[in-house]
């Protein structure tokens, strides 16, 4: 990790440095060593830094700025600097969950449901793709409309698990190792959802309390789903693309109370 002050590629002198998903997050200034001394403050971007080590041995790193634009921040470029492979953000609008957790759990139930809508409905697009991501609140970004994902890109290309390596990956077939990834992405939402309504997080191992019990206000079929995605046995979870279907079903008090208003004056 590169500390405060450091310049990367010459050009990206680090302000702070985040231990992320997977590898660094830099939260970088664009200062040229040719730019001349002035007040005015100059762009910033945000750089992922991963050891190249991890990445798949016959990656096309190329593919990586061809990920789904809709589910994933847009990369501006790649470049690999000692042994590193750098992506290059552009200029984000929106927050990410994680500050946002920090700050507001536990959330309502109509944030916390519209939250896990968007981020299952971007989940199965990426599956359908051949693409992957990781579902956790440092890697989701929060826009004025969707859920959008830092992290990711083609299935076996880059680790999904922290300490793994993509080489790894690559031995195993491309459906197996989507029907692994979306095993791991169920259990990871409903994680999500329980930290999102209750503002602590499941123990995996042990009893996991009912979200009711924090909560009288979550919808029964919500609370199902949610203990039914924590299973310690994978395939006993739900589909990744009928907890999508299922979340888009769930009836939430305000939701109801806002339509029956509605058909009332028109």
């Amino acid at each position: 990790m590169k500390r405060k002050g450091a310049r990367i590629r010459g050009v990206y002198r680090v302000l702070q440095a985040f231990p992320f998903v997977q590898g660094v997050l830099y939260y970088t200034e664009v200062d040229p060593p040719q730019a001349s001394e002035g007040t005015s403050p100059r762009p910033t971007r945000f750089l992922h830094g991963l050891d190249l080590h991890q990445v798949g041995r016959s990656a096309d790193l190329r593919s990586l700025l061809k990920r789904d634009s809709y589910a994933f921040f847009p990369l501006q470029g790649l470049f690999v600097e000692e042994d590193v492979l750098y992506q290059l953000f552009g200029k984000m609008n929106g927050i990410l969950l994680a500050y946002h957790l920090f700050r507001s759990v536990p959330l309502s139930m109509d944030e916390a449901i519209h939250i896990l809508r968007r981020a299952s409905g971007q989940l199965v697009r990426i599956h359908e793709k051949g693409q992957f991501t990781v579902v956790h609140p440092q890697n989701m970004l929060l826009t004025a409309d969707s859920v959008r994902f830092l992290y990711g890109g083609p299935s076996g290309l880059l680790p999904k698990l922290r300490g793994e390596s993509a080489a790894g990956a690559e031995e195993t077939s491309l459906d197996r190792r989507l029907e692994k990834e979306q095993m791991m992405d169920v259990y990871s939402l409903g994680a999500l959802a329980y930290i999102m309504l209750t503002g602590t997080s499941p123990a995996p191992g042990k009893q996991t309390k009912p979200i009711r019990a924090f909560r009288s206000d979550t919808p029964a079929e919500l609370e199902h789903l949610v203990m039914q995605s924590l299973l310690a046995d994978p395939r006993s979870r739900p589909r990744l693309e009928d907890l999508w279907r299922s979340l888009n079903r769930v009836s939430v008090k305000g939701e109801t109370d806002r339509s029956h208003q509605a058909q009332s004056t028109s």
